[in-house]
C-alpha cells in the first residue's frame, strides 16, 4: 500500500523575519507559514531556524502552536548582524531529511538565500524531489528560484487583515520594543547618547517603561549584540574620551519602528539631560 506523500518544512527564520520587516514592515505568522506548506501535503517534519535570543521570545511560543519546533542556533559572531550559524544547522537537516526520509516528496524552503542552491538543486536530481522556495519577495536570491521546482512568495500571503490588525493593537508591546522606541525618540531629541543616559530615562517614570536598572542593562546589552546599537567614541572639552551608542537607523527593527510611528514620550522636569556615569568616559591614550 502506498503512502501518501509528506512535506519537510525549513524556515530560515531570521531570514524571513527581517525580509518581512523590511518589505512589507510586517512580522511574520508562523501560523501562515504553516499553512502555506501544508498546500503541498502532510507536513512530516517542520523546523525553524535562528538564534532566538535576538528575537522576542514570543515566537518561540507562536512557532510550537503552529506546529514549528524551533532550532535555536547562535550567531556566529556578535558583531556579525543577522548572521548565525543556522544555514549550516538548516542544511544537516534538509541532508538528513533527504537520507532517512523517502516518503517526504517535497521540501519546502522558507528562506532566500543563495547558500541553499546546491542542496536545492541536488534533492532535485538525485533525489527526484519536488523543491518549493517560499520566499520575500524582493529578498530571495533569482539563481536560487531557478534552481527549484516552484516559487511560492510569502510576503502577500501574510498581508494582515483586518481582524488580524485589530488582535495586534490588541497584544502588548513587549519590554525591548518598548525601549527600542524610547531609543529611537531619544536618537532625534539628543546629538548623542551612552548607555548610561538611554537606562537612566528607561528607568524614568515619566516614560511609564517600569523596567530595572538591571533589567534595562540586560535589553540594552541585547539592542548591542543584535546591531540596533553601535558603541563609538566621542573626545571631550577636557582630553578625555566618552563611549557612546549610536543608533543603526538602516536596521530593521528600527526601520519598522520609525514606519510605525513612536508613543508620546516625557521630557520630564530635567528634559533630555541626563547625567553621564563615571564608567562612560575614558581617558585618551598618549602617544
Amino acid at each position: 500500500m502506498s503512502q501518501q506523500s509528506e512535506v519537510g518544512l525549513f524556515i530560515d527564520f531570521e531570514n524571513i523575519r527581517y525580509g518581512l520587516l523590511n518589505n512589507f514592515g510586517e512580522e511574520p505568522d508562523p501560523q501562515k507559514l504553516m499553512e502555506k506548506a501544508r498546500k503541498y501535503g502532510p507536513v512530516a517534519v517542520a523546523y525553524a531556524y535562528a538564534d532566538f535570543t535576538q528575537h522576542p521570545p514570543l515566537y518561540r511560543r507562536k512557532l510550537e502552536v503552529a506546529g514549528i519546533s524551533p532550532r535555536d542556533v547562535p550567531r556566529r559572531s556578535p558583531d556579525v548582524v543577522h548572521k548565525s550559524s543556522a544555514d549550516m544547522a538548516m542544511l544537516m537537516d534538509i541532508i538528513d531529511c533527504l537520507l532517512d526520509r523517502p516518503y517526504v516528496q517535497t521540501l519546502v524552503l522558507m528562506t532566500g538565500d543563495s547558500d541553499f542552491i546546491r542542496v536545492t538543486a541536488r534533492a532535485r536530481h538525485r533525489f527526484g524531489k519536488q523543491v518549493v522556495i517560499s520566499g520575500v519577495p524582493g529578498s530571495v536570491s533569482n539563481d536560487l528560484v531557478e534552481s527549484a521546482d516552484l516559487f511560492d512568495p510569502i510576503g502577500d500571503a501574510l498581508e494582515p487583515s483586518a481582524e488580524d490588525d485589530a488582535r495586534s493593537a490588541d497584544e502588548p508591546v513587549d519590554e525591548e520594543t518598548k525601549l527600542l522606541q524610547l531609543v529611537v525618540w531619544l536618537a532625534e531629541h539628543r546629538p548623542y547618547m551612552t548607555f548610561g543616559f538611554i537606562r537612566s530615562h528607561a528607568q524614568s517614570p515619566h516614560h511609564a517603561l517600569n523596567v530595572s536598572e538591571e533589567r534595562a542593562t540586560e535589553l540594552l546589552t541585547s539592542l548591542k549584540e543584535s546591531g540596533v546599537l553601535i558603541e563609538s567614541y566621542r573626545p571631550t572639552e577636557d582630553g578625555r574620551t566618552l563611549r557612546t551608542l549610536e543608533l543603526n537607523q538602516t536596521h530593521p527593527r528600527v526601520v519598522t519602528i520609525a514606519r510605525r510611528g513612536l508613543p508620546a514620550f516625557e521630557e520630564g522636569p530635567q528634559g533630555l539631560r541626563g547625567d553621564q556615569e563615571p564608567e562612560e568616559v575614558e581617558p585618551t591614550p598618549m602617544g
